[in-house]
Parts: structure tokens; sequence; C-alpha cells
């Protein structure tokens, strides 16, 4: 018995469901979905024709970000801060007065003055946008594990906030899944990735040196071609042992997924 787990990075997932303009609307089905192809890749990769090696899907690990800097923007000290990087901001400070000197008159720290309200109220509206967004997320994967018997979501990323920037950045997911995927070689023998593409994986060599076998599933826009075709060869791709693509058209046609949304499920969270 040959045993499967698939870790998984979510905000790839959907940023890939987002490229596509694909809605899913079960992700245990989409999970089994890929499970099934993996082991049809694995099979074409290793093993001869006719051969009937037995597998079986353990688990799927899907790690999220659930966290993201914390900011009082109603706090004096907090508004005597950013009012001290807007000054220092060129970008940010040149933008906001000329958009302060078209709507008011007055004297240059007058203008200022009216230039750094008008900054924190768009950037406040943002972060409390963001907030909502990380509150639906995070109603929707406590959906998910509760109706799943075999996803477990992995909270373990965090947004860090550039507020004035009004720009977030992912930490945290890539490195706890390396981690992770070291951690539990012993209970798997094909491991499935579903992860960006910017460094790949820093585990994978190592994961490889203890025998284990790596697939890096590919979301492809359109439907199989009748004939094989060799793809982009990605780092991750190049790092694992086979690829497995997953397509768009198939996803639709089966019922897993639906046009539109572009890949967005906060809305419906």
């Amino acid at each position: 018995m040959t045993k499967f787990t698939t870790f998984v990075n979510g905000s790839n997932l959907f940023g890939s469901f987002k490229y596509l303009d694909v809605y899913v609307n079960d992700y245990e089905a989409l999970y089994r979905y890929v499970f099934e192809q993996t082991v049809l890749r694995w099979e074409d990769t290793f093993f001869l024709p006719n051969s009937d090696p037995l597998s079986m899907h353990q688990r799927v690990y899907w790690y999220v970000v659930d966290a993201m800097d914390e900011w009082d923007l109603n706090n004096p000290r907090t508004r005597t801060y950013l009012q001290e990087r807007f000054s220092d901001d060129r970008d940010v400070k040149t933008r906001w007065m000329a958009e302060a000197a078209r709507l008011h008159t007055g004297t240059a720290q007058e203008i200022e003055q009216k230039a750094f309200a008008m900054c924190i109220g768009d950037v406040t509206h943002w972060y409390e946008k963001r907030q909502s967004i990380l509150s639906g997320m995070n109603r929707f994967y406590h959906a998910v594990e509760t109706a799943s018997e075999f996803i477990e979501i992995r909270r373990c990323g965090r947004w860090k906030v550039d507020i004035l920037h009004k720009t977030v950045t992912e930490r945290g997911l890539d490195v706890q899944m390396a981690v992770d995927m070291l951690e539990f070689a012993p209970n798997y023998d094909v491991a499935t990735i579903i992860a960006g593409d910017t460094d790949g994986i820093a585990s994978i060599e190592s994961i490889k040196a203890r025998g284990k076998q790596l697939g890096a599933v590919e979301m492809v826009r359109g439907g199989r071609p009748d004939t094989k075709m060799k793809g982009f060869a990605t780092r991750l791709k190049t790092m694992c042992d086979f690829t497995v693509p997953v397509y768009e058209q198939e996803l639709i046609k089966i019922g897993i997924a639906t046009r539109g949304g572009g890949g967005d499920f906060t809305e419906n969270a």
C-alpha cells in the first residue's frame, strides 16, 4: 500500500483559480480529484504497464493565513508615528498633497495636515476591508474543515501590513509547509504539492533523499490536449518527480468548479 499526502499553499491555490476565473463548489471533491490524477501520473511515471499498485490518500494539509499585523489607527501614538512616516515618504506625501491642494485652500502646513487626514481616512477604509476579508477567510476555512474528514487546515500564515502603501506581504506558509513535509515524511510515500514557484520548497531535496516521491500540481487553463505536450518547466516542477496537470475545463465538466468568480471565495464565505 502506497500512502499519499497532499500539501497545499492556500494563497497559491486561490491565485490559480483567480487566474483560471473559476469558483470551486466542493473542495473535498477537488482534492479527491487531484488525488486520482496524482495516482494516474505517478503510476505512469514509476510503474510498468498493467501493474496494479495499491494507493491510499491519507490527508490534505492546507496552509492558510489566519492573522495580520494589528494597527489601532485611532491611537494618538499610532497617528504620530504614521504622520512622521507620511512626512518622510515622498511618493505617498506628494500624491496626497496634490489631492488635498485640489480640494482645499490654505497654507502649505494646512494643506499637509489635510493631506495626512485624507491619507489616514483612505488607509483606514482599506485596512478595515482587509480585516473583513480575513474574517471571511477564517469562516470559510472553518466550514471546509468541519465538513471534511481528511482536510486539515494549518493556520500558520500572517499578513505583514505596509499601512501607508496599502499592501500586505504573506509570511509563514511555505516555511511551515517545508517543516511539516519533513516531519510527516515517515507517514507517507508520495507527497502531492500545490504551491507557488518563488523558491520551490526548501525541504524537497531532503525529502527525496529519504526515498519519498513528489508530484507538483499544475492548474491549467482550457482542456486536456489530444497529444502530450511539454509544458513550461518551473523550478518546482523541475525539483519534483512528476507533474499533475489539473485542467480548468475538466473541473467544470465534472461539477467541481463553475465558470466565473475569479477564485474569490471571500464574498461567499
